[in-house]
């Protein structure tokens, strides 16, 4: 019986071959859709999901209050921390330390190949409790002094292969070599990334390592993970681990106050600083956006299947009448319906496999995930995928079908079928959800445009146009500065130099320092802090509002000046620079709060224009800019305003004069205005899904809104034979036919407008400065959404409004 089914099902997809062409080609473009944002979502949604202690391991995070009274989150705690977890708390099972001391030289044993990597270590238990693939070695490869593990890709480019266990490599100023003990595959989907691992055991031949760590109750230099033997008593853990921290932390050595809680390993990659805040949550919420806008393009591309079908039943009626007369059960035609509906399916389905495997390696470069597939992938994906099959299938086919195998065989013989207004009023309720969705992406895509836009052309400030970075990654480079400084200023292209600890727009961190003022060094405040050369104005272009600028050739003498922005100064209630006398007693780093051993008495001596520092999310903030001899910051960077004409020969050159004074420095560099794209990289995304999104609803509406006008052009060939007759001119019958899905896309802007405006509304918080919602987008999109109706429909309505009405009234 199944069978004949579908062999039904074939010869009527054979038979109506536009309809099948439409259908098809409705359900294949939103299946396609759907697959490549569910691949997306999943690999997202379970993120460091692999490992099999996953849901009992949590990360450490402290919370404390900074003298200042802000509050702070760090996903990363002492070293005493887990130590003392470990020892006193039955319930902790095992705890991994993970740390970054800072950036070094890496290279392969005889020194040909140099790379410039993190000095990341991790204890001996880190594969232990992360069971990352290990393609080479055993889970004890970090229980030793100088061992490492690499990943596969470091393999290759260290030693061009991936069977390397034994070999060594060399870290810059470590006398020893590092036996590779693993070799590691790290997945995409993990919040854990290294391309070396060094053994924790190598820090503890260092004496001042152990000194250190021995009396560690403070820093927050550790990333720790435990791992539970029970999950209910997460909470109550984390306020013990909180109790004996502070009661074995020194009185003298802090005074801050801190509370611990446990964080589920899977929430890091949402919460990667340990805080549910706005960012985060914004985060999070484009993730179900993004999934529930995939529901809508398959759940558009079913309408259409209802939409199509229905229309077309006039053309079925006598087939279902005559089946019903020989004795068919409504049953069974239901069934027929159905299988009409999954053949159509599964047909698209193998078009959007095929359409996913050629898109593939672009969608993968555009979100930078490593996405596939094929007949390796999980089995519980192919699950999901043949489960959404079946779904889309219902969904499309159950309305005709019951619909269908509902109606009396006489009316059907009698080809007088009425519709009840109901069923017309729920194939309208689907135009109008479709073009609903479709004027909601279209507002979406012109908001995110105009808000990028306006990001990239606001004035900051500063230029950052045709600056190029380099980074310093020597004690050589850094005694040499002046010198390659002055080099760089030679060479003909290059118009200014500077030397800084950091640049605006900086992809490392920012230090913060604690700043107060002569007449109340008790209220102190938080403000950023680079230390920058007498260039640093002229190089960035960056206006001085009153004083002076740090004096050229006198760096020695400045040591005690800074420069503030109009915004510290607005804080500091400072309008005129005249050497005022300001205290930083404490600068906040990313591993904690360091002071000094006496608090830093500095003067102002300039007030330069605002200028955004950080991405335009953030409002513009205090900053001081000191000398680099102020010891709060080391130099970090040379930033050259350099002529664009010729560019690769100026950056040959520039390498040249940073090898004369260290040939092992490897040669970093960064167009600045390139890095703050980096900032909106996951916005300029959103605005290519979005603009992906609105084409592909916009396209599989119109397919829906043609097979109404098909369907209302059936059904009423003989009112329009009679008005012909009668003296009905073509325009005024396309009038006629087009007026009533005009009507339908403009109850859907009016359904969109306010929803579009509630969700860009949210959208543009995340941002300090914002283009805000503008009458003329919606205008547009609703006028765009009416153009393509009018002019989808007007293809059936001309049609229509053409024939000869002999044909249509011969059989009256």
């Amino acid at each position: 019986m199944f069978r004949n089914y579908f062999k039904i099902a074939w010869r009527n997809l054979l038979k109506h071959k536009a309809f099948s062409f439409i259908n098809i080609f409705g359900l294949s473009a939103g299946l396609t859709c759907f697959l490549l944002i569910a691949l997306f979502l999943v690999d997202e949604l379970t993120f460091d999901g692999f490992h099999t202690q996953a849901g009992s391991l949590y990360r450490v995070v402290e919370k404390f209050t900074t003298a200042t009274g802000k509050e702070r989150t760090a996903g990363s705690v002492s070293f005493n921390t887990s130590a003392i977890v470990l020892k006193d708390m039955p319930e902790v099972a095992a705890t991994s330390r993970l740390t970054t001391f800072g950036r070094v030289n890496v290279s392969a044993e005889n020194n040909t190949t140099v790379f410039y990597n993190d000095y990341t270590t991790a204890n001996e238990t880190f594969f232990h409790l992360f069971d990352f693939p290990l393609l080479q070695g055993t889970r004890e490869a970090l229980k030793e002094p100088f061992t490492a593990a690499v990943t596969d890709k470091m393999a290759m480019k260290l030693f061009g292969r991936q069977d390397v266990l034994g070999r060594t490599i060399r870290v810059e100023d470590d006398s020893l070599p590092y036996r590779i003990t693993a070799v590691v595959k790290i997945p995409g989907n993990s919040h854990i990334q290294f391309n070396v691992l060094f053994s924790e055991a190598t820090s503890f031949s260092n004496p001042r390592f152990r000194e250190f760590s021995s009396s560690d109750w403070t820093s927050t230099l550790f990333t720790t993970y435990v791992l539970l033997k029970d999950n209910k008593t997460a909470n109550s853990t984390a306020a013990r681990m909180g109790t004996l921290v502070m009661k074995n932390r020194p009185a003298s050595a802090d005074t801050r106050k801190s509370t611990f809680s446990l964080q589920p390993l899977k929430q890091i990659h949402f919460y990667p600083d340990g805080q549910d805040n706005e960012r985060a949550q914004s985060g999070i919420m484009h993730l179900y956006v993004f999934g529930i806008v995939a529901l809508f393009v398959l759940f558009i591309a079913c309408i259409n299947y209802m939409n199509l079908t229905t229309a077309r039943f006039a053309g079925r009626s006598k087939e279902i009448a005559v089946r019903k007369v020989a004795g068919a059960m409504r049953n069974s035609l239901i069934v027929q319906f159905l299988a009409e509906a999954l053949l159509i399916t599964v047909i698209a389905l193998f078009i959007a496999l095929a359409a996913v495997q050629m898109l593939m390696p672009g969608f993968n470069a555009f979100t930078g995930k490593e996405l596939s597939l094929d007949w390796h992938s999980d089995y519980r994906i192919w699950l999901g995928v043949l489960s959404v099959t079946a779904l889309a299938a219902l969904m499309a086919g159950i309305y005709p079908a019951l619909f269908q195998s509902g109606l009396r065989p006489l009316q059907l013989l009698k080809n007088k079928l009425k519709l009840s207004h109901g069923h017309l009023s729920f194939r309208r309720v689907l135009v109008i959800f479709q073009f609903s969705i479709s004027i909601i992406m279209m507002v979406a895509t012109i908001i995110v445009f105009q808000q990028l836009k306006y990001v990239d052309g606001k004035d900051m400030g500063f230029n950052k146009e045709q600056l190029v970075v380099v980074d310093i990654n020597s004690a050589n480079v850094r005694r040499a500065a002046t010198t390659i400084k002055n080099e760089y200023a030679r060479l003909a292209n290059v118009k200014n130099v500077t030397v800084t600890s950091r640049v605006p727009g900086e992809w490392k961190s920012i230090p913060q320092i604690k700043v107060s003022t002569a007449a109340n060094p008790a209220s102190m405040q938080d403000m950023y802090y680079i230390a920058a050369d007498d260039q640093f104005l002229n190089t960035f272009q960056i206006k001085l509002l009153s004083g002076r600028n740090f004096l050229p050739g006198n760096e020695l003498a400045d040591s005690q000046y800074v420069l503030i922005n109009a915004t510290a100064a607005k804080s500091l209630n400072i309008s005129q620079p005249s050497e005022q006398l300001i205290e930083i007693p404490a600068a906040l780093f990313g591993d904690g709060l360091n002071t000094y051993d006496t608090p830093l008495r500095v003067r102002v001596i300039g007030i330069v224009n605002d200028f955004n520092f950080q991405s335009l999310r953030e409002k513009i903030a205090p900053m001081v800019i000191g000398s680099p001899r102020l010891r709060v910051h080391r130099i970090d960077y040379f930033t050259a305003r350099v002529n664009p004409v010729n560019m690769a020969e100026t950056l040959k050159q520039m390498e040249g004069i940073l090898h004369s004074i260290d040939a092992t420095h490897l040669f970093e560099y960064n167009f600045l205005d390139k890095q703050w794209d980096l900032f909106y990289q996951e916005d300029k995304k959103r605005e290519v899904i979005f603009l992906s999104v609105a084409f592909m609803t916009i396209l599989i509406a119109c397919l829906g809104l043609f097979g109404l006008a098909t369907y209302a052009a059936e059904q009423r060939i003989k009112e329009i034979g009679i008005r012909k007759v009668l003296g009905a001119s073509v325009s005024s019958i396309i009038s006629m036919l087009s007026k009533d899905f005009l009507k339908l896309v403009l109850v859907a802007a009016v359904i969109a407008f306010p929803i579009a405006a509630w969700a860009m509304h949210q959208w543009l918080q995340d941002f300090a400065y914002q283009v805000g919602l503008q009458w003329w987008v919606f205008l547009v999109a609703g006028g765009a959404a009416l153009f393509i109706a009018l002019f989808t429909v007007s293809f059936q309505a001309i049609k229509a409004a053409l024939s000869n009405p002999v044909k249509s009234l011969r059989s009256e």
